[in-house]
């Protein structure tokens, strides 16, 4: 029993240090080594969602925590502008206090980088939360919020009709006049 035990654990540790080295995320290769090893198809399966639980970044985990909103969860976001004018200045015991432990923390030079993956903000009451916030520190305090939009929000950023054609309309534009 202890050598199972024991083996198990090796096992796992194993697995966990070569998907962590070489990427591996296929789960049907986990299972295989698994089953290889041990011939248990209950432990292997457990085995296998701990470890693809354990690979998954935080942008992924913030967007599957996002997919799992409820209505009154997005109702109580708060409004990007809102954060922007508030944090402006502000120091990062003020900002944990406000907007909670950040996912992912990066220095750089004098600055510092509080960046949100999980969702925070959104633009307006209606609209679907924003993927990321960054909050940006210089000196101890708060020197700029940044954001990403939603992918629902986001528009082409090349418009060819105004390469085009720069002087005439959009179709759509004349109709509404």
């Amino acid at each position: 029993m202890y050598q199972n035990k024991c083996s198990l654990v090796l096992l796992y540790s194993l697995i966990a240090c070569s998907t962590a080295q070489t990427g591996i995320k296929d789960q049907k290769i986990v299972f295989q080594q698994c089953m290889d090893t041990f011939q248990d198809e209950v432990k292997c399966n457990e085995m296998v969602a701990r470890t693809m639980k354990e690979t998954l970044s935080a942008e992924e985990k913030a967007n599957i925590e996002r997919a799992n909103l409820s209505k009154e969860q997005l109702a109580g976001l708060k409004l990007r502008q809102d954060i922007k004018d508030i944090l402006q200045g502000k120091n990062d015991i003020y900002v944990k206090n406000y907007l909670g432990e950040p996912d992912e923390v990066k220095h750089s030079g004098e600055r510092i980088y509080w960046e949100y993956y999980r969702p925070v903000s959104k633009f307006s009451p209606e609209s679907e939360p924003d993927q990321k916030i960054t909050v940006i520190f210089r000196r101890f305090s708060v020197e700029r919020v940044e954001h990403i939009k939603p992918d629902s929000e986001k528009e082409p950023s090349i418009k060819f009709y105004k390469i085009l054609n720069p002087n005439q309309k959009k179709d759509s534009e004349t109709e509404k006049q």
